[in-house]
């Protein structure tokens, strides 16, 4: 499951995990009631993370492994990366 960083159509900005951007999206609509930015032909604003945020709408709970920590503590910053760009990780 990957994570994504999706803002939303009030300015509000927060993650969700799903298996794509689209994916994601559905989901953070259908939990929070908001509307992700992107009208029906547009991108949608949704920026992948690499790993989960502090408050994330829904993460993927692994039936061997749980869930992935929410290791992410400048999603806005790391927003667009796959890998954290710090020196040192969020989590050391």
């Amino acid at each position: 499951m990957k994570t994504f960083w999706l803002k939303f159509t009030d300015g509000t900005s927060q993650s969700c995990q799903g298996e794509s951007e689209y994916h994601a999206k559905l989901i953070a609509e259908k939990l929070t009631g908001k509307t992700v930015d992107g009208g029906k032909y547009q991108d949608i604003s949704a920026k992948p993370l690499p790993y989960p945020s502090e408050g994330c709408i829904w993460l993927f709970d692994d039936p061997c492994h749980g869930k992935t920590p929410a290791f992410c503590y400048a999603p806005e910053q790391c927003a667009g990366r796959t890998a954290c760009p710090q020196n040192y990780s969020c989590t050391e």
